[in-house]
């Protein structure tokens, strides 16, 4: 059970999540998301597609030199989580005691350098090829439920986050691709709305999510139906899905 305060740091995290305005943010918010949820020194998102692992980020930056996190990637066989760790987040603490941790060279030549002793670790499905997986480490073993829990609860926001955020990238490109398109003749602010309305949220909940009045949502919607050509909500949300609907050889 969360306490209030927990409670009040994942409600945090997941309006940080679908706060996210841009793939070029996403990092960054998933960073900040997984300090909220779990407690520990080094934050770690990292993105792997079909071709392996695409991105990497740390929170604080430069928290792992060069030569150690070529370290962490030539032992991460030893690594207890990896290839382990959808569906529930597990720590390196579950599997493996304080001396069988230390005689590993991934200890040796990583963790213990930095002087972590411990890795909680969540891999997150977010396509056919992709895994998305949030890490934090620490200076001592052992994790809360309430942290398992609440970096749990967070993967359902993230995925639908992603989600919202590949359609998003996929309007622009048609937008840029069509020229003077109907997308391209939406303002920045109706590309927003319409974004939100597809994620399934009604007009209140779209005006706390962008700071605005629900009635400034309702006209930015009026305003976005004309340009668009369609009647209501439905009708624009099938029109976005269209064009984020990928290619079948994607």
């Amino acid at each position: 059970m969360l306490s209030r305060i927990e409670l009040h740091r994942y409600n945090q995290a997941v309006l940080a999540v679908h706060a996210t305005p841009s793939l070029a943010q996403w990092s960054a918010n998933l960073l900040h998301v997984l300090r909220l949820v779990v407690s520990g020194d080094i934050a770690v998102v990292n993105w792997r597609g079909a071709e392996g692992v695409v991105a990497t980020a740390y929170d604080p930056q430069g928290a792992i030199p060069a030569e150690i996190n070529a370290a962490v990637h030539r032992f991460l066989h030893q690594n207890p989580l990896y290839l382990h760790r959808r569906g529930a987040p597990r720590s390196i603490s579950d599997v493996l005691s304080r001396r069988e941790w230390h005689r590993t060279d991934l200890y040796a030549e990583a963790y213990g350098r930095l002087g972590q002793e411990d890795g909680l670790a969540l891999d997150i499905p977010l396509s056919r090829s992709g895994v998305l997986t949030l890490n934090m480490t620490r200076a001592r073993r052992g994790f809360r439920d309430t942290e398992r829990l609440g970096l749990r609860l967070i993967e359902p926001h993230v995925q639908a986050c992603w989600q919202r955020l590949q359609a998003q990238e996929r309007l622009r490109a048609a937008a840029v691709a069509n020229g003077d398109a109907t997308h391209g003749r939406l303002t920045a602010r109706e590309r927003e709305v319409l974004l939100w309305v597809a994620n399934g949220l009604r007009n209140q909940q779209i005006a706390e999510q962008l700071g605005i009045r629900p009635a400034t949502v309702k006209r930015h919607l009026e305003n976005l139906y004309a340009k668009l050509g369609v009647a209501g909500r439905a009708d624009a949300r099938m029109l976005l899905e269209r064009a984020a609907t990928p290619a079948p050889d994607d």
